[in-house]
């Protein structure tokens, strides 16, 4: 964990029959960060202290994840996606700003789409808004709970232990987004589209057609990276382009 000189609290919010679990650090305008697909929050622990001497930072595990409860029904990203809207509902805010990684940037272009005037402005990496797993048989043939002793690292980032794990990687097979146009269109929020160019099962060409579609849109193809387009050599760059653009009014 890096120290940082801002408190952090954590909490539950109750929806229906399920908590969702958040953390908040830092003070400011609000920025909400999303995690990807078996993910949780865990996720952006080393970024938060970068964010969070201008923003207060909310570090949200979205359904079924982390230490939100696991999944009591079939995963959607509209459900995961009004989770949110509820969360920010509840909590009193107005306008938010945001950053999502892969199911986490879904989840930013499906509110979006719902509530147009919420998010100012948010930065979507390894997403889309059109992606069916079905159509990876190869990854499902791979990364489900048979298979669970070679991905030994989601056991990290979920309290919920083998129960939820299990729950998450059979949950996979159900995650499909289709965003229409027509929805995208009314879409308002300032974009940041960022994609490396080695990422595996988003295409730069779907990537493009969503940056020609967002009519507020900017499209970062990062080169020699793959899925986590935000992370590792291009960590630094990444901080500092995706300060400097949610900063901008």
């Amino acid at each position: 964990m890096i120290k940082s000189t801002t408190t952090k609290e954590s909490n539950y919010f109750e929806i229906d029959t399920h908590e969702i679990y958040y953390e908040t650090q830092g003070k400011g305008e609000p920025l909400i960060l999303l995690h990807g697909y078996t993910q949780s929050s865990i996720a952006w622990q080393s970024y938060v202290e970068k964010y969070s001497d201008k923003y207060k930072v909310y570090l949200i595990d979205l359904r079924g994840h982390g230490k939100s409860s696991p999944f009591n029904n079939t995963f959607s990203v509209k459900s995961a996606s009004e989770d949110v809207l509820k969360l920010i509902e509840h909590l009193g805010i107005r306008k938010i700003k945001g950053i999502g990684l892969s199911f986490g940037g879904d989840v930013l272009l499906q509110m979006s789409c719902l509530k147009p005037k919420l998010i100012h402005s948010m930065i979507i990496i390894g997403a889309n808004g059109d992606w069916n797993s079905q159509d990876f048989p190869d990854m499902l043939d791979t990364f489900n709970y048979e298979n669970v002793e070679k991905f030994q690292w989601i056991y990290d980032y979920h309290a919920g232990g083998d129960e939820q794990v299990k729950k998450v990687l059979d949950e996979l097979a159900n995650y499909k987004i289709k965003l229409t146009n027509e929805e995208l269109l009314q879409v308002e929020t300032k974009t940041l589209i960022v994609l490396g160019d080695k990422a595996e099962q988003i295409s730069i060409e779907s990537v493009v057609l969503l940056h020609k579609t967002l009519k507020n849109s900017q499209l970062w193809i990062v080169h020699n990276m793959g899925h986590y387009a935000h992370d590792d050599d291009n960590k630094n760059e990444f901080l500092r382009l995706s300060k400097q653009f949610l900063s901008f009014n």
